[in-house]
């Protein structure tokens, strides 16, 4: 979900890096078919259900509502949604975005809230929202997209400073208080704890933020859902010990698969794990965008579909409502030919409506008909009544097949011995995300020397696997003198996901490289007189035994006067060349009678294989 984009109050959401998974079990969707049918059974209109305007509760008082009593007649369905305006201005421009738009908007979705509402603009789209609920006996659904560090660089970076943030959420629930409404808080911002471009002190600041964040909500009298990424993402037991940490026994529960696609019966299973693994937490999953199940990625997916339309859960579960989160028609970001992330993108809204499958019909509300006085009876016999028919059991709209993952494919072509330590090439392919260019791990005898990219140009993998070229990768690692282990190591992803690793046991292969010991490497590049009775020496050096180690150049002028010189200096031509690191340039400027003299240099060994001369030059000093 992260990226500094001109947001909407559609919500922008959509994770970058997404990124770690736990193994998924085979029996994932099965496990909790029954529990699904009888929820996708069920409508939104709920007859009899409580739709008093929410007041200031304790946690236990809060978490003891029934679904119906948080949702009333279910979520809340804005006029002014992004899918509403976007109909609106495409009307004559784009006919077909249009009618595709105007389909989206018949449906709920959530109202989202970042820095692009505050001042007047947060009080009239909360108030707006808060009054339609409650006019239409309905729950409005608010997200807060606003936390530091936002997705962590990704596609929706941005948010406040930690001060701003507590005194805008502040604003935010003085405006919901005693309000019909929920909030979603943060969509991805404890599962984003495992991506490595996140920073490694911000676990304990969102831990933080969002403790204080829920504790205002739920003393508001407002249920709040601290997100949970999704099944394919973070391991149950890590992310319930992430929600504890957030305060998620203070809060209503927690939300999965917000603007993700993986299908109801998956992530439920693994949102009943969670929800044992933090006291019994309530739950709701974002439905917005599941029509087909996981489509190889995350990021506007080709071939993704609408899903079940939202709706309040009747099957005794944790789960609390199926919701639309994401607003469907609002780009995740530019990849996949959508514009920035939360701009309308009107051909994926077209695909998205093309390929819904949006589950049992929800009822269309009739007026109450006035009732018609009922005659007085009268001896005539009375006709036979005409039997009511039985509802028919509503077929369930069947669950997608989950795709299961498949382990990278991973080559290590040579690992041979190089200047600066040891050349290692290959390529790697991850059928989960064909079109991505992996990182790759380098490990020496175990420990992790270097991370590179698969990213260069290989047309033999391409035609071998069909994934593309951009697959290969190449780089020199530090390796001392003495016979080593190396290996390439690939963590699987997410399908479509990159930057996060999330299988236990990453797929590897290794080979066996003797590095023979040697001098330093090393050049004398010269030697000049820049002024009178001066003369400048220059270079570069670096020890394979050590190469991160500044070598020691020693200078000579006509074989007398040594003196050292670190090599150490900004030498970035170096490291182009060598991938030795760009600090092992010398140069120094000493003084020295007029006349001719003979300038010589050496390196001294860090290791086992010695000295070595760089030669000598002759200079006339001035």
């Amino acid at each position: 979900m992260g990226r500094l984009t001109t947001l909407t109050p559609g919500g922008p959401h959509m994770r970058s890096t997404r990124a770690p998974r736990t193994t998924r079990a085979s029996a994932v969707a099965l496990a909790v078919a029954v529990v699904t049918v009888g929820l996708v059974a069920s409508g939104l209109v709920l007859s009899g259900s409580d739709s008093s305007p929410a007041a200031a509760a304790t946690p236990t008082e809060l978490r003891a509502r029934t679904a119906a009593q948080v949702y009333g007649g279910g979520q809340y369905n804005p006029p002014t949604s992004e899918a509403a305006k976007a109909a609106a201005a495409l009307r004559t421009t784009d006919p077909a975005g249009a009618a595709a738009a105007s389909t989206i908007a018949r449906y709920p979705v959530a109202t989202w809230l970042g820095e692009w509402t505050q001042g007047t603009t947060l009080t009239e789209t909360v108030t707006a929202a808060t009054d339609g609920a409650a006019a239409t006996g309905t729950t409005a659904v608010f997200v807060t997209y606003a936390v530091p560090q936002r997705d962590c660089g990704g596609y929706s970076a941005g948010g406040f400073d930690e001060t701003s943030y507590d005194r805008w959420v502040d604003q935010v629930v003085s405006l919901v208080a005693g309000k019909r409404a929920v909030v979603v808080v943060e969509p991805d911002s404890l599962a984003m704890l495992s991506n490595s471009a996140c920073t490694g002190s911000l676990d304990q600041q969102r831990y933080r933020i969002l403790s204080r964040e829920v504790a205002a909500f739920t003393a508001a009298g407002v249920p709040a859902y601290l997100d949970a990424g999704n099944s394919n993402w973070v391991p149950a037991a890590t992310m319930a010990d992430r929600l504890v940490k957030a305060g998620v026994q203070t809060a209503r529960g927690f939300s999965t698969n917000v603007a993700n696609y993986y299908p109801v019966a998956q992530e439920q299973a693994y949102a009943q794990r969670v929800s044992a693994l933090t006291g019994g937490s309530h739950y709701v999953i974002d439905t917005s965008r599941n029509g087909t199940g996981w489509r190889g990625t995350w990021c506007n997916a080709p071939g993704a579909g609408l899903g079940t339309t939202p709706r309040v859960a009747t099957d005794g579960t944790a789960l609390d409502a199926l919701l639309w989160v994401k607003t469907p028609g609002a780009s995740d970001g530019t990849c996949n030919g959508g514009p920035r992330a939360g701009t309308w993108y009107s051909a994926y809204a077209q695909a998205l409506v093309a390929n819904a499958a949006l589950g049992t019909p929800v009822p269309t509300p009739t007026p109450t008909p006035t009732p018609t006085p009922t005659p007085t009876p009268t001896p005539t016999p009375t006709p036979s009544p005409t039997p009511t028919p039985t509802p028919a059991t509503p077929t369930p709209t069947p669950t997608p097949a989950t795709r299961q993952p498949v382990a990278p494919r991973v080559a290590l072509d040579s690992a041979t011995t190089a200047p600066a330590g040891i050349a290692v090439r290959g390529w790697t392919v991850d059928a989960d995300a064909p079109g991505a260019s992996l990182p790759v791990g380098i490990t020496v005898d175990g420990r992790t020397v270097a991370t590179t990219t698969a990213g260069l140009d290989r047309p033999d993998v391409a035609r071998a696997t069909g994934a593309g070229a951009a697959h290969g990768f190449q780089t020199v690692v530090p390796g001392p003198a003495g016979t080593h282990r190396v290996c390439a190591v690939v963590s699987d992803v997410a399908p479509g996901v990159t930057s996060t690793p999330v299988r236990a046991v990453p797929t590897s292969v290794c080979r066996t490289v003797t590095v023979a010991a040697s001098a330093p490497v090393g050049r004398l590049d010269a030697v000049t007189s820049p002024a009178t009775r001066r003369v400048a020496v220059s270079g570069w050096a670096f020890d394979r035994d050590a190469v991160s180690t500044p070598v020691t150049v020693t200078v000579r002028i006509d074989g007398q006067r040594p003196t050292g010189v670190a090599a150490s200096g900004s030498r970035p031509d170096v490291d182009r060349v060598y991938t030795a690191g760009s600090s092992h340039g010398y140069a120094r400027t000493l003084a020295v009678a007029s006349g001719r003299h003979t300038v010589c240099v050496t390196a001294t060994g860090l290791g086992r294989g010695g000295d070595a001369s760089f030669g000598c030059r002759t200079v006339t000093v001035r």
